[in-house]
């Protein structure tokens, strides 16, 4: 298991590039009309907040949270100024982190490639939970990050259709244009989907 505070702490954080990710916002240039909700967006695993930040500053409110207490007192610092944006501390997969934190949508980033194969199921039903029916979780996924032991860990997209097929509907999809370079051999995925009635 990953000490991802240590890594923080060690300053080994090569997913971190400083800025947001290309694919949230060719997301936010391409699907303008994407219903975020009322707020707050929730990014799980949102490491420094980049993501956090960008989707914050039209307004909207965003809760991110990450299990490493180091990476979200480097994203306060980071992005103090941003109004609506909170970060909290905490393990995504942990109900009580949930409690009295309403949420309308969700951006996922790094965080599902990041947890063990075994628990997969828990975060989708973790989402399933956290998101009102018709509520969007918008995220960009790994197809085959071409690494040995994860993380990050690939998914296919039948593998993703059938996780997330009986909560969720995913209404659009595409090989986003605007990537790391590390990351230019077409090995993510961005999906929209929706939360089932």
């Amino acid at each position: 298991m990953t000490d991802w505070d240590a890594q923080y702490r060690e300053g080994e954080t090569p997913w971190d590039h400083g800025e947001a990710a290309p694919p949230l916002l060719e997301l936010l240039e391409r699907r303008p009309g994407v219903t975020w909700g009322d707020g707050p967006v929730l990014v799980p695993g949102c490491g420094r907040g980049h993501d956090a930040a960008v989707l914050a500053k039209p307004g909207r409110r965003v809760l991110g949270l990450d299990v490493s207490e180091r990476a979200v007192e480097e994203a306060r610092e980071l992005h103090a100024g941003v109004a609506g944006l909170e970060f909290v501390h905490g393990d995504l997969l942990d109900p009580a982190v949930r409690d009295g934190r309403p949420i309308t949508a969700v951006w996922e980033h790094t965080c599902f490639c990041a947890i063990p194969l075994e628990v997969r199921t828990a975060y989708v039903e973790t989402m399933a939970a956290w998101l009102p029916a018709g509520g969007r979780l918008a995220g960009v996924f790994f197809l085959d990050p071409k690494v040995e032991c994860g993380p990050p860990f690939g998914v296919g997209r039948d593998e993703l259709g059938a996780l997330f097929g009986a909560d969720f509907e995913i209404v659009w999809e595409a090989r986003p244009g605007r990537v790391f370079e590390s990351r230019a051999d077409g090995i993510e995925l961005l999906v929209e989907m929706v939360r089932r009635t």
